[in-house]
């Protein structure tokens, strides 16, 4: 009787095998193999942590102060591409557990390796005041030497422990933008602006007041509630 017992559900955990076995073959339950998260490395050097533990898929390069929210989108053969707040493709993970990376020195790609653990980049790290006002002040430095004349970098509203992180997080990112168009040649683009104001609100923006230039930003939400460089430098050029 005890073996009669047994074999039914022995033979259906067969079924559900195989049949999960042939499903996974033909792509109908196909899951990505590669590392959700960790640390990578690609084929010239580039060092990056991969945090997908959220809604959106954060990315920051070692050496660098930002982080980028990257949005999955389905591509052929079952690919996946993860992109910016621009729409452009950051990376490509192939339904094999291939990663590939793109960036404006390797517009082709390059093919990316696991390393080893990466730091969550999801978690919020509690700020102090007195660090925020070094933090805003150390990138108003920054924007001043790109700009090459006095740029101020402030908020304007109620300062708490919830959004003095994401504050100092997006003058740093502003401070990358303007870094990123000095580099390129187009300091001309950063002549106009005299200071930049972070905004807190609902949604990420960049918007032009005058000679002020004006950041959005929802504390809540993370490096997807504000504007990355790369939405900065864009409105920059297009003169907004």
């Amino acid at each position: 009787m005890m073996l009669l017992a047994a074999g039914p559900p022995a033979e259906d955990a067969r079924a559900d095998t195989l049949k999960q076995r042939l499903e996974a073959r033909v792509g109908l339950r196909a899951r990505p193999v590669f590392a959700p998260s960790g640390r990578f490395r690609t084929e010239g050097g580039d060092i990056f942590v991969l945090d997908r533990a959220g809604p959106k898929a954060l990315l920051k390069f070692q050496n660098r102060d930002e982080v980028w929210a990257l949005e999955g989108h389905p591509a052929p053969r079952g690919d996946t591409v993860f992109k910016n707040d621009v729409g452009e493709t950051v990376l490509r993970a192939s339904k094999l557990g291939g990663l590939t990376l793109f960036t404006r020195r390797t517009p082709n790609g390059q093919a990316v390796t696991l390393v080893g653990p990466g730091e969550p980049l999801s978690t919020r790290r509690p700020l102090s005041l007195v660090a925020l006002l070094r933090a805003v002040v150390a990138s108003g430095h920054r924007a001043t030497r790109a700009a090459q004349h006095p740029l101020a970098v402030t908020s304007e509203d109620e300062i708490t422990a919830e959004t003095a992180a994401p504050i100092a997080d997006a003058a740093a990112v502003v401070a990358e933008a303007f870094e990123d168009l000095d580099r390129s040649g187009r300091r001309d683009l950063l002549a106009r602006w005299r200071r930049v104001v972070l905004v807190l609100g609902d949604r990420a923006e960049v918007e032009a007041d005058g000679d002020v230039l004006v950041i959005g930003l929802n504390p809540k939400t993370g490096p997807a509630g504000r504007p990355s460089s790369a939405r900065i430098v864009r409105a920059l050029k297009r003169g907004r």
